[in-house]
């Protein structure tokens, strides 16, 4: 999130984007989020200390599938994925 604050503040004016997103990175750069994504962690990381070894392999696998996910959102945009037509 400080990234892209910190991004949109080296680029300035000089990229062209709508409104909705500075909102965008205002709300993944703020303190809030950076809270909630704190207060999360330690979430998992409680449930990790009682887990049983099948739940933490269970947990590595959501994980790495969540990774695959977001990977696949942003490389969707760069390569300016199309949907395949399905039906008529």
């Amino acid at each position: 999130g400080k990234c892209m604050l910190k991004l949109r503040e080296e680029l300035g004016d000089s990229v062209k984007r709508p409104p909705q997103f500075d909102a965008w990175i205002d709300m993944y750069g703020g303190e809030e989020f950076e809270k909630d994504v704190m207060d999360y962690i330690a979430l998992v990381d409680a449930a990790c200390q009682s887990a049983t070894c099948e739940e933490l392999e269970q947990m590595k696998r959501h994980f790495l599938m969540s990774c695959k996910l977001e990977h696949m959102f942003w490389d969707q945009a760069i390569h300016i994925m199309k949907w395949p037509e399905i039906g008529g």
